[in-house]
């Protein structure tokens, strides 16, 4: 059950009203415990159950490139 939705709007009610949206999901999904019962839990395995979750070799790659110099 995966859903996409994409919005187009200058209005800025609509907008701030996305972001509070944004904002009180947000605050939900830390304060929901994400035990193996959780209904966030099994909303993940659902969809990683059938999306592929490894990281893109270029992205791998790229990011490798970025802080090879770097001193850790």
């Amino acid at each position: 059950m995966r859903q996409t939705v994409t919005i187009e709007t200058e209005d800025t009610a609509v907008l701030q009203l996305l972001r509070n949206l944004a904002a009180m999901s947000l605050v939900r999904f830390v304060r929901e415990p994400a035990g193996e019962g959780s209904h966030l839990m099994a909303c993940l395995n659902e969809v990683y159950a059938e999306e592929d979750s490894s990281l893109d070799p270029g992205f791998v790659l790229a990011q490798a490139e970025a802080v090879a110099g770097e001193e850790w």
